[in-house]
């Protein structure tokens, strides 16, 4: 996850991001909201036999780097073809409270790619659930600050009245998934020119 990750900090740098931010509906555990940064990019050329790959963003900007051997499908990739990555960061605050006085923390990876004979396509992230301490609430900001046993974190949330439930010093639980979705489809036909009359 570090080397994709390492490339798509790179892309992020080096392409235009287009941002959308929305949050799901709360649910019977409390809210959830996610953000997603969306990164489009067009494969300038492809190296088969190095694995070398350039993809150029919106702006004109490329990256250059080696497909490892987790990028699987590379043989289906041609220029031309449109490389869409969303980095999808998601927060569900769980709004019962635990009788838990300890900070704890379990991980769980996950990874998805697509069928052989396909366009490369894939999710990998993790999910981190929590047992954290409620160190500040902000109603007017609509945030919470929650310290787990790794880091302090602040967390917005959608529904203000949700925060009418929680207090400095009470323990909840939280969970963070954290997933980069990668996805690569045909280049885009080019409009046949009109006919000369």
């Amino acid at each position: 996850m570090k080397k994709i990750a390492a490339a798509v900090a790179a892309l992020f740098v080096a392409t235009a991001v287009a941002q959308d931010k929305g949050a799901k509906a709360p649910d019977a555990k409390g809210v959830a909201a996610a953000e997603v940064t969306r990164v489009v990019s067009t494969v300038e050329s492809i190296d088969q036999a190095t694995r070398v790959v350039t993809l150029k963003g919106k702006d004109g900007k490329t990256v250059t780097f080696v497909a490892g051997p987790e990028v699987k499908n590379l043989a289906q990739v041609q220029k031309g073809d449109v490389v869409t990555m969303e980095y999808i960061e998601a927060v569900a605050i769980a709004l019962r409270k635990t009788d838990s006085k300890v900070r704890e923390r379990t991980e769980t990876e996950f990874k998805k790619g697509a069928a052989p004979g396909q366009k490369p396509a894939g999710i990998m992230g993790k999910d981190v659930k929590i047992v954290a301490s409620v160190e500040a609430v902000d109603a007017k900001a609509q945030t919470v600050r929650l310290r787990g046993p790794e880091r302090t974190i602040d967390l917005k949330v959608k529904d203000p009245g949700i925060l009418k439930n929680v207090k400095v010093g009470d323990m909840v639980e939280a969970e963070f998934v954290e997933a980069l979705a990668v996805k690569v489809e045909k280049a885009p036909a080019t409009p046949a020119a009109p006919a000369k009359k």
